[in-house]
């Protein structure tokens, strides 16, 4: 219970810093490199490009069986943007 607790108190105080970096709220060309940097994605939260996925269930399976691998079935109902 106390690890929850902290790791509760670490994000929140995460983002609170966060916030306190980013007072100024309105675009301006002062602060136009600080937000972009802000905005634009990290390259460990890119890293899901690096994983060769398969389109095709049949083919997963095949390559799984020859490399004794295990295959992560991803499926959902919906439009993947939510736009349903």
């Amino acid at each position: 219970m106390k690890q929850i607790l902290f790791m509760i108190a670490v994000v929140m105080g995460q983002s609170v810093l966060a916030a306190d970096e980013f007072q100024e709220k309105e675009l301006t060309d002062a602060n136009y490199a600080k937000w972009r940097d802000h905005v634009l994605p990290k390259n460990w939260e890119l890293s899901y490009r690096k994983i060769p996925w398969r389109t095709s269930f049949w083919d997963a399976v095949i390559e799984a069986q020859a490399r004794d691998k295990p295959i992560l079935l991803w499926a959902m109902n919906g439009h993947p943007l939510c736009n349903t």
